[in-house]
């Protein structure tokens, strides 16, 4: 999706949080195989280590929510191009509300996942 010069205010929102959406998608989805990295080593390395079980529940629940922020995220941008067909400031503003919504939340969710993760290489390198 490219930005024209010739683009309104409300066109270039839209892109712009098109792309950004795209991009917080893209990032949750990789998440998702390094969990899935993690657990597996998990399965041969933690397996040895007296407080593995309560990290390998950690990281299965922060799969679990990852899965539940690629979802959610997913019908956001479906709900998107409705964005480009405001035609007052009151919808424009909705439509940016939501936005500043989902970025708190997917920051927040990051926020989570690396604390999860510190603490799973925290158990491991003991």
């Amino acid at each position: 999706m490219e930005i024209y010069d010739h683009d309104s205010p409300e066109a270039i929102t839209y892109k712009h949080n098109s792309i950004e959406s795209e991009n917080w998608v893209e990032h949750l989805n990789y998440i998702d195989k390094e969990i899935t990295n993690l657990l597996n080593l998990s399965k041969t390395e933690l397996a040895k280590r007296f407080e593995s079980e309560t990290i390998i529940s950690k990281l299965k629940n922060e799969k679990l929510l990852n899965t539940d922020a690629i979802d959610s995220l997913l019908k956001y941008r479906e709900s998107l191009p409705k964005a480009a067909e405001c035609e007052d400031v009151d919808c424009d503003m909705f439509y940016v509300g939501e936005h500043e919504k989902f970025r708190k939340t997917y920051i927040a969710h990051l926020k989570q996942y690396r604390e999860v993760k510190e603490e799973y290489f925290s158990v491991l390198t003991k």
